[in-house]
């Protein structure tokens, strides 16, 4: 068949290294009609996608998150790939109405289309600006886009950042893809879903296909491409004013537990379940629900109500259930006050009252019951006054190491453009986070030499002195500009007539050159699609706690740039903590932005501070554990010294690639976390090695018995000698070897992962399963990870989403790994991985493999009524145990063949 672009489209460039081997093995990649490939921001992701477009040969559409992503594509197109004598218009379009061999759309206008909607189009999200978004008028009212598709011929579809998506359009995405058969799917993205829920992400694999290469940053850093770099906190403390409000919402939480548990009437009323008095009934509406099932009985035995020992043996435990927490009260009251309020039989007069005193008490919000105010709590941290003051710390540091080379972005969420009045006056400033506020804030508070600067939609703020310069890139870009001086702040306010890209392109330039040296901005603008490679420092002052957009937004730092070829990036994220202990807790709870960095940190790639390795985790940063301002402060101090040492950040990247021995690849390790070890088990393996030793040196005196009692005679006592020694071997061999074998974690989680590889070899579910094997790692005897050495990168992919299943939650898969009970023996469940459980067949090859290392384990089905009450004790029981840790993904860089 022959090329329609072979005329119109070369590559005039050059492939890098990790470009070519993706191309070279994109036919078998397309085996399945998908290439999913993952490219760190800076790789050439969007050159590469063109020329696997340009490769298929046939007319195709390209899906983009936004409007300056899909005119970003159409440009990378006309200026790298265009041949002479060919004109743009020919080949490329931006509507859907009118499409051409390459179409490129955002999903906003697929979703539209869909709907057949008119009006505007926009850039953003829900919480961005108006002014901030970019906008188009689109009339789809009788436009109907399969058959526009088919009459353009469309067989390729290419999905740039597909789960960059709101639900509605995800769900178009969806409908829009089952619709087209036959199309070659081309996925790319620089950010999968890695913080998304399990079933998140099997929607997202099943729409691009597994992942078939990442072209990870280490092998960027090592080729050039990228630049060294490293990632910092700086911490702050609540202020006075936050201290106190939070201190409101912990009081309230205290009055109102108390008034639920010492009052009799909420006990009463919750004491009127159905369930309680026909659970029979109740089993398959438990099923639904088990958090809430638990919460209802755990909240029973608190109360001394009583309940049937049906429902006990529904949940599968025998002893007491856990305590009462504020955590299981939420989950019961949100199930009486809205999931399931016909159970109770209370009159609606009785629930109205009682749901007003917890709205009154801001316990209630959008039908959410919180009594720990958690959310609200988190709200006020996340946006803490405080960070302004850490904004200008880094600044001033980052300018005292830089000097003159300074190039620092400060990115945030909002402009707060209602505080453009009070720049240059005296008014006090109230310390929100925006553009303007952080503006003014370090245009009063910072030290000399700062030279500020302000992008956004529509407010634009510049040094008055630039003027000249100013005017002549406007001029060049074919636009007029006003700059009014604001007051005598040396600071003026630029209103120009133009696009906003041509407004955006002339401030990067003054940035570029200096002009400014500390530029904020909103992510709006600049998160996405800004390409400023002159940036050698960015803080992050935005409330996102995502991977996608965060990985967006660090992706600005990490470019090379070819007038500073020793550039360093350093990227900087704020978290405003509130470090509590409760009870017996050895660790303090550290609230706030803690949790949201921890997930932005999962899938950072970087050097670590305890060792010669490339990893991802906030592990990594070797962050003292601390619960004092005190001891906050110099972990702040600390931070900034290892800033500073921009020359060392070089060498320590050139130390850990150093240590990765030839060819590169990441390997992405499951890890067990210390906290959830079960000591436990490594007692009793110690205990019964023990016993096994004192068993092996009876053996040896009754050998040594036998030996001397059977020396030349046959005495009754040899006899039975020899008939116990012949016992104690049969026993040796069945369990001393099984003891051997699972004697520590390390070992039960390295047969157990070799099982699951093998598993996966039978079902034909690896490309390349004869160079692969399970490896697993520990540290101190207690830390275990496990990954897959060898094999592609879809192989290493579903390995890990196998390990995570088997690990994680027990949600509600069609088979379960059970072991029933036995004498001194609990049931213990495991998840069968949905890659197993789509047949019979094939869970039967799982549990082969398990049983060959776990022993008597059986698959349930859990479609059958047998099967759903077998799941919801394996469901209950996880969340009554907290069993709900899954094994914690971080990347590793390693060396191919180590």
């Amino acid at each position: 068949m022959k090329n329609i672009y072979e005329d119109t489209l070369q590559f005039r460039g050059s492939w890098r290294d990790y470009q070519d081997r993706v191309l070279q093995n994109s036919q078998k990649y397309l085996a399945d009609g998908k290439l999913h490939i993952v490219a760190a921001p800076g790789s050439g992701k969007t050159t590469l996608g063109i020329e696997l477009l340009r490769r298929l040969g046939e007319p195709c559409l390209i899906l983009s998150p936004s409007i300056t992503i899909r005119q970003q594509w159409l440009e990378r197109i006309t200026e790298g790939f265009l041949l002479p004598g060919r004109e743009p218009e020919e080949l490329l379009s931006n509507d859907l109405r009118y499409m051409k061999c390459i179409t490129a759309i955002t999903y906003q206008a697929l979703y539209s289309a869909m709907k057949h909607y008119q009006g505007q189009l926009s850039d953003g999200d829900d919480e961005s600006e108006e002014d901030e978004r970019e906008s188009e008028a689109v009339d789809f009212r009788d436009f109907d886009i399969f058959d526009a598709v088919k009459a353009a011929g469309i067989k390729t579809i290419c999905l740039d950042e597909a789960h960059h998506l709101r639900s509605e359009w995800w769900k178009a995405l969806e409908t829009f893809m089952k619709e087209l058969k036959g199309m070659t799917v081309i996925a790319l993205t620089a950010t999968p879903p890695y913080d998304s829920t399990p079933g998140q992400w099997k929607r997202y694999i099943d729409l691009c296909g597994p992942i078939d290469e990442e072209i990870f940053t280490p092998e960027l850093v090592r080729e050039g491409s990228l630049c060294p770099h490293e990632d910092y906190i700086y911490f702050n403390w609540p202020s006075r004013e936050e201290l106190a409000e939070i201190e409101a919402y912990q009081k309230s939480e205290r009055e109102i537990w108390e008034k639920l548990l010492t009052g009799s009437r909420f006990t009463e009323m919750i004491a009127t379940h159905r369930g309680l008095r026909n659970p029979e009934e109740y089993s398959e509406k438990f099923l639904d629900d088990p958090k809430y099932f638990s919460a209802l009985l755990i909240f029973c035995q608190a109360q001394d109500i009583p309940f049937p020992s049906y429902l006990r043996e529904l949940i599968g435990t025998e002893g007491k259930l856990p305590k009462l927490t504020p955590e299981w009260l939420d989950a019961l009251l949100q199930g009486f006050l809205y999931d399931d309020a016909q159970s109770y039989e209370v009159t609606e007069g009785e629930r109205e009252e009682l749901l007003k005193e917890l709205k009154e008490a801001g316990c209630v919000y959008r039908k959410k019951v919180s009594l720990t105010h958690r959310d609200a709590m988190q709200k006020i941290l996340v946006k803490s006054r405080g960070k302004m003051e850490s904004i200008r710390r880094i600044v001033e540091a980052e300018h005292q190491s830089l000097g003159e080379e300074l190039r620092l972005l400060i990115l945030c969420d909002y402009i707060k453009k209602d505080k453009l009045p009070l720049v240059g006056t005296d008014q006090t400033l109230a310390a929100e986070i925006g553009a303007v506020p952080i503006f003014e804030y370090l245009r009063r508070e910072a030290g000399e030499g700062i030279r500020l600067g302000c992008l956004s939609g529509s407010v634009i703020l510049v040094p008055v002195d630039t003027k000249e310069k100013l005017e002549v890139l406007l001029q060049e870009k074919g636009c007029q500009g006003t700059l009014s001086p604001v007051r005598d702040t040396g600071y003026g306010q630029l209103k120009v007539k133009g696009k906003n890209t041509h407004v955006v392109s002339v401030i990067t330039e003054l940035f570029r050159q200096g002009q400014i040296n500390t530029l904020v901005g909103t992510k709006s603008l600049l998160g996405e699609g800004w390409d400023a490679p002159c940036i050698n420092s960015l803080i992050l002052a935005t409330y996102v706690g995502s991977f996608m957009l965060s990985n967006q937004m660090r992706g600005r730092t990490i470019r090379t740039d070819r007038d500073h070829p020793e550039k360093t990036g350093n990227i900087w994220h704020l978290a405003c903590i509130f470090p509590q202990k409760s009870g017996k807790t050895k660790h303090p709870d550290l609230s706030g932005d803690y949790e949201m960095l921890k997930r932005r940190f999962e899938s950072f790639l970087g050097v670590s501070w305890k060792d010669k390795v490339i990893e991802s985790g906030m592990e990594r940063l070797a962050i003292p554990e601390f619960d004092t301002k005190e001891k906050m402060e110099k972990v702040n101090q600390m931070m900034l010294r290892r800033a500073v040492d921009r020359d060392g950040l070089r060498a320590r990247w050139q130390e850990s690639l150093r240590e990765i021995h030839g060819g590169m690849e990441v390997q992405q390790v499951e890890t067990v976390p210390r906290e959830e070890e079960k000591t436990g088990f490594l007692f009793f393996n110690a205990l019964w090695y023990e016993i096994f030793s004192v068993v092996l040196a009876v053996m040896a005196g009754m050998g040594r018995m036998f030996v001397e009692a059977a020396y030349g005679t046959r005495s009754a006592l040899a006899a039975a000698l020899g008939l116990l020694m012949l016992a104690a071997c049969v026993l040796v061999a069945r369990y001393g070897i099984r003891l051997a074998r699972f004697s520590t974690p390390e070992r039960r989680m390295r047969r157990l992962s070799q099982a699951v590889a093998d598993a996966l070899a039978e079902t034909g579910e690896l490309e390349d399963p004869q160079h692969c094997r399970a490896q697993v790692e520990s540290v101190e005897g207690m830390l275990i990870g496990t990954w897959l050495k060898g094999g592609t990168m879809r192989d290493k992919t579903t390995f890990a989403a196998c390990m995570e299943e088997i690990w994680g939650v027990i949600d509600n898969p069609r088979y379960l790994l059970m072991r029933e009970k036995r004498r001194g023996r609990g049931e213990e469940y495991y998840s069968v991985p949905e890659i197993f459980g789509r047949q019979k067949e094939r869970a039967l090859v799982f549990e082969k493999h398990m049983r060959r290392v776990l022993g008597r384990y059986r698959v349930v089905y859990t479609r059958t009524p047998e099967g759903r009450k077998i799941l919801l004790r394996a469901r209950t029981r996880s969340f009554v145990n907290k069993n709900q840790s899954a094994l914690q993904g971080r990347k590793v860089a390693k060396g191919k063949y180590e």
